[in-house]
């Protein structure tokens, strides 16, 4: 199968998955209750990112929908996830500025510049992904009883993928403001 034929496929419904568990994810990191319940979910949803993408090539399952998804999925997921991080006290707060804030900026900039297309993933925007689910899962890790260490290098792994985060929102603003732009809808 391969582009637009179908959005019901293994690797469309593994993206959703993701992105259904950041409910219980979060949560989950707010509550504290459940450390090892939180951490294989933390897993799951750090894993099924490269999963998809995986099975969908293997497949020849690569559609429209998973291009949207998946990276809408990670996008969702890391924000909401290093929000719920902070609020229980396992992240700084200034993360909360530099994720979300390459986000909106990014929006913005693509509702106004109207560019053709959206930037394709780039290597090191996957690279960027990769680090910030592997700092994400070492925090988690570190709430589980004599694992605090981990948790103190998943948050400088963590650091390590914002400054990515930004270098790649850089790199995506200058690809939309410099590239081709959609027509503007007439009145």
């Amino acid at each position: 199968m391969t582009g637009e034929r179908s959005w019901a496929t293994l690797p469309n419904a593994i993206t959703l998955l993701r992105l259904l568990l950041v409910v219980p994810i979060v949560v989950l990191l707010v509550e504290g209750e459940q450390p090892v319940l939180t951490v294989v979910l933390l897993v799951i949803f750090g894993a099924s990112d490269w999963i998809d993408g995986t099975l969908a090539r293997l497949l020849g399952q690569v559609s429209s929908f998973g291009k949207l998804f998946d990276p809408l999925a990670d996008r969702v997921g890391v924000v909401a996830i290093v929000l719920a991080m902070i609020v229980a006290g396992l992240l700084p707060a200034w993360t909360a500025i530099a994720i979300p804030g390459v986000e909106l900026v990014l929006l913005v900039v693509y509702a106004v510049a109207r560019p053709a297309r959206v930037p394709e993933a780039s290597l090191l925007g996957k690279a960027r992904t990769a680090v910030m689910m592997t700092g994400i899962a070492a925090v988690g890790f570190g709430i589980l009883p004599g694992l605090g260490w981990l948790g103190d290098i998943g948050r400088w792994i963590t650091a390590v993928g914002v400054v990515m985060h930004v270098v790649v929102g850089v790199d995506y603003f200058r690809l939309m403001v410099a590239g081709p732009r959609r027509p503007r809808p007439r009145p």
